[in-house]
């Protein structure tokens, strides 16, 4: 008799896994991107812009970006050819061979919240500091690029006229040993 229920309990054991194995199966097939935020969506453009832009893949940056990015510089005059570089798929003629070799790899990426900006922040060759604000459309390109060398950056969003709150500040590790000029970026509600 122990053996009939003993029997009986593991058919039962096993058609209870079958189900616990048969829904997650059934999602598989679901639409990931349906599950997905906007937020998230454009912090994986984002960062699929990074891959196409390290590996020098001008088409695939080019689908990425809006005909008619709008593109902010604030640093030394010297690393404003970097990302010009990139973004056209051209080279500068001022120090072309130190140029060649400089890559965005962004050690930090945060989507601040659906018309926000996705920030994105690195460190390149010599300790050069960079932080990219950057502003994804409703039809999913890249609109807007703001960005950041050598400069410390506080994001604030501006909920009243009197209000702002910090939603996000650069995290330089060698903030304690070394000063760099700071500026605020105000997001409008």
């Amino acid at each position: 008799m122990d053996s009939t229920a003993n029997k009986q309990q593991k058919a039962t054991s096993k058609q209870g896994n079958n189900k616990l194995e048969e829904e997650p199966l059934g999602r598989l097939g679901a639409d990931p991107a349906a599950a997905e935020t906007e937020e998230q969506r454009n912090k994986f453009l984002v960062l699929r812009l990074y891959e196409a832009l390290n590996g020098r893949d001008h088409a695939a940056v080019q689908a990425l970006l809006a005909p008619d990015l709008e593109w902010w510089f604030h640093g030394p005059p010297k690393h404003q050819h970097h990302m010009m570089r990139v973004l056209t798929g051209g080279s500068s003629n001022n120090n072309k061979k130190q140029n060649s070799n400089f890559s965005f790899v962004p050690r930090s990426v945060d989507a601040l919240g659906c018309s926000s900006p996705v920030i994105a922040e690195g460190q390149g060759p010599a300790g050069v500091y960079w932080v990219h604000a950057w502003t994804v459309g409703p039809d999913g390109l890249v609109t807007q690029l703001r960005e950041y060398f050598n400069t410390d950056l506080t994001v604030t969003r501006l909920a009243a006229a009197t209000k702002c709150k910090c939603v996000w500040q650069s995290r330089r590790p060698d903030r304690a040993t070394n000063s760099l000029p700071g500026l605020v970026l105000v997001l409008a509600l």
